[in-house]
């Protein structure tokens, strides 16, 4: 986990995230928040006189990940943003502008990035990059929410298969209230394990039959190291499914949400559900108060789905 001071709230997606300098008028390099983060401290928003650019760097890349840590653990050849799974998440403002700048370092494959804040052409700003080559696009957030972003190259399905998604934060005008935020991205992972290695082909994929699911990109993480919450504490929690087939029924054992916002829109819907779907492709912004010490499970309630992995722990104290 990472902690970041009042008034860390954009993003940029660099494996080793820190401050960018001088901010000038127009345009602010803001930081990037790996997906997990848990902010322990009041996140604090300030509107700006005028609106701001979020630039955003992603690099398209083969790499071997982890996705069960240990010995001998578990491998997948991906296809990632930025060298991980899930890539980067990234934080604008409603007004802001998100420049993307997308280099193709995959010597195989065309990519691209479909940013589903976007309200764009897709035709002309989501056209693929081809290997070697680097393109940068840009479209303003006028929406609040929580979105997917994912590579939109065909097959798409292949492509966030292999690991090429993550997450948007759009925050509203008026800033939400302050709470202890959590970013989770859940999504399922397809093949055959060979020598403790998963490989995943488009046909398996077809098949809608995962070998494993996962929050934040591992299987059963946050059961062997949960999520330290605080009781009789806002707890904002914010969820996109990438999928890339299946969607999440959002659940906390021994907890029912104070407010659910679908894509993360206002106003909220209070006090009506413990489990809340969300389609993948599709988010969530989940409020919720541990009222005693203790700890939490939370995980899809398509249970044969997080049998897979989609599953961790909250523990309050």
């Amino acid at each position: 986990m990472m902690m970041l001071p009042p008034r860390t709230v954009g993003a940029r997606p660099d494996p080793d995230p820190g401050r960018s300098g001088r901010r000038s008028r127009r345009t602010r390099h803001r930081w990037c928040l790996p997906v997990a983060v848990v902010l322990a401290l009041p996140l604090v928003l300030s509107a700006p006189a005028d609106a701001a650019t979020v630039k955003v760097a992603l690099t398209a890349r083969h790499r071997m990940v982890t996705l069960l840590p240990g010995v001998p653990g578990l491998k997948f050849q991906a296809w990632t943003f930025n060298g991980r799974i899930p890539g980067p998440v990234v934080r604008a403002r409603v007004g802001d502008t998100i420049e993307i700048t997308l280099r193709n370092a995959d010597p195989m494959h065309d990519h691209s990035v479909d940013f589903h804040a976007s309200e764009v052409n897709p035709m002309a700003v989501m056209a693929a990059v081809k290997p070697g080559r680097t393109k940068t696009i840009s479209f303003i957030a006028h929406r609040a929410g929580v979105f997917l972003y994912h590579c939109g190259t065909g097959p798409v399905l292949q492509h966030v298969g292999m690991g090429m998604y993550g997450m948007v934060i759009v925050d509203p005008p008026t800033p939400r209230p302050p709470a202890q935020e959590i970013m989770l991205v859940q999504s399922e992972f397809y093949g055959h394990v060979r020598k403790h290695v998963l490989n995943g082909t488009l046909k398996d994929m077809l098949t809608r039959q995962p070998a494993y699911t996962a929050f934040n990109g591992g299987p059963f993480r946050y059961m062997n190291t949960p999520i330290n919450v605080s009781v009789g504490r806002p707890v904002r929690i914010y969820l996109v499914d990438a999928g890339p087939s299946l969607g999440s029924a959002f659940h906390i054992v021994g907890e029912i949400f104070d407010a659910v916002q679908p894509d993360g829109a206002l106003p909220s819907l209070r006090n009506i559900s413990s489990t809340w779907y969300v389609p993948s492709g599709g988010g969530a912004v989940f409020e919720v108060t541990f009222d005693q010490a203790g700890s939490y499970t939370f995980l899809t309630h398509e249970l044969g789905v997080a049998s897979l992995g989609a599953i961790g722990r909250f523990v309050a104290g």
